[in-house]
C-alpha cells in the first residue's frame, strides 16, 4: 500500500513538473518612438518563425517562453532586442538608426543589396524626381526606369 502512494506522488510531481517548465505565454505590448505608437513594427522570438506585426495603435501579442528574445524591426529604426520574463507585458521604445539612402526591390519579397542582382538595377534619386515637378512620387518615376507601366485614372 505505501509503495502505491509513493508512485503516485512520483507521478504527480513529474506531471507537475512538466507543466511548470517550458510554458508558452502570451506576451503583449506596445511599440513606439519619441512621436508615439508605431503600426507595423516586425515583433519575431529569435530562432523561431513566430512572428507579428504591431496593430495601428502599436500593440501587439506573440506566444513565447520565458528567457527567449524578442527582435523589434522597423524600416529607418535600430532594431531592439527584449528578453521575456516573468511578466506578460513587454513595452518597447524604439529608436532611429541611419538615413535610409537605397531602397532595392526584388521580385518575391527577397531581400538583396544591390551588389548581389544578376540583374541591372536603376536607381532614382531625388535630383531626378524633383527634376519634372511631380504630383506624386509615382508619376515622377514615368520614363525614368524601363519596363515600368504606371497607370493612372481619371477621377473627373
Amino acid at each position: 500500500m505505501r509503495s502505491k502512494f509513493k508512485w503516485i506522488y512520483a507521478l504527480l510531481v513529474a506531471i507537475t513538473m512538466q507543466f511548470s517548465f517550458a510554458q508558452e505565454k502570451t506576451i503583449t505590448g506596445t511599440v513606439s518612438d519619441n512621436l508615439g505608437a508605431l503600426p507595423g513594427v516586425n515583433v519575431s522570438v529569435k530562432g523561431s518563425a513566430r512572428r507579428v506585426s504591431t496593430d495601428f495603435d502599436g500593440k501587439y501579442s506573440i506566444k513565447a517562453k520565458e528567457g527567449e528574445v524578442l527582435v523589434f524591426s522597423f524600416v529607418e529604426m535600430a532594431n531592439a532586442e527584449k528578453t521575456v520574463g516573468a511578466g506578460a507585458v513587454v513595452n518597447v521604445s524604439m529608436k532611429g538608426a541611419t538615413i535610409l539612402n537605397e531602397v532595392v526591390v526584388g521580385a518575391l519579397g527577397i531581400k538583396r543589396t544591390a551588389k548581389e542582382l544578376t540583374y541591372k538595377a536603376v536607381v532614382v534619386g531625388a535630383k531626378e524626381i524633383n527634376q519634372t515637378s511631380p504630383i506624386n512620387a509615382v508619376t515622377a518615376l514615368a520614363g525614368k526606369v524601363s519596363g515600368l507601366t504606371i497607370a493612372t485614372r481619371d477621377n473627373g
